[in-house]
């Protein structure tokens, strides 16, 4: 597809879209020259304008931006519903970072190089199946994907923010636990009460678990995690 200067929006208005980015990312860089030396070692123009977009998009959605609350019986800023909020937001960009075409569990069941023999079976082939088709299409892929860019040692400060009763922790399954806290609220209208700044435990099926990470950490971590992602090549 031939990319026209219309499509490059952020770019074409680069002064201020960088503005906004460093903004939004200010505390990764020692100054305003590292951040656009890092810039500029973006590769190519559509890579550069998504970045700047994304950048943006953190900076009013997440670092900047808060749920007000416009009641009379209530705070303006209420800190579970704004961290909701913020965490949405988060996981939001992440998934906007993959260049994956979605594929519905029909499409991956009819894809000749699955070699799916029909009818099914029974239940536990399909289930099979669908496991598969988590593991290679499932959206937590991109959210884990993003998090293994970080360092090694940041990827153990991360998980080090988790801990699970009875599983060994791993980047994987805390990118799934915090996945699993995005589909909560998209589909339960759960609020993210995991992101305050006192360590929280809690139940997952059977296992008790303790989440140490603060939206504070989240957004920092997403941050780190951001700039990882455009400084690889396309």
């Amino acid at each position: 597809m031939k990319i026209t200067t219309q499509d490059l929006r952020y770019l074409n208005n680069k002064d201020t879209f960088c503005k906004y980015a460093f903004r939004a990312l200010e505390d990764q860089f020692d100054s305003r020259a590292k951040f656009d030396q890092y810039f500029s070692s973006i590769d190519g123009d559509v890579r550069k304008d998504k970045f700047l977009g994304t950048a943006a998009s953190y900076l009013f959605l997440v670092k900047n931006g808060d749920w007000a609350v416009d009641d009379p019986d209530s705070d303006k800023i209420v800190d579970y519903l704004t961290n909701t909020y913020k965490y949405i937001g988060i996981f939001a960009l992440i998934e906007s970072l993959s260049d994956e075409k979605f594929i519905d569990f029909h499409q991956f069941l009819v894809m000749k190089k699955h070699q799916v023999e029909f009818p099914i079976p029974n239940k536990d082939s399909l289930s099979e199946l669908y496991k598969v088709y988590k593991k290679e299409y499932g959206s937590i892929r991109s959210c884990i994907a993003f998090f293994k860019r970080l360092g090694p040692e940041r990827q153990a400060a991360l998980i080090s923010c988790l801990k699970v009763e009875g599983n060994k922790p791993s980047i994987e399954k805390l990118a799934k636990f915090l996945y699993e806290l995005r589909s909560k609220f998209v589909h339960e209208a759960a609020f993210i009460l995991h992101m305050s700044d006192t360590a929280l435990i809690s139940r997952s099926g059977e296992k008790t678990v303790i989440c140490r990470l603060s939206i504070k950490d989240a957004m920092t971590f997403f941050e780190e995690g951001l700039i990882e992602h455009f400084r690889c090549k396309a």
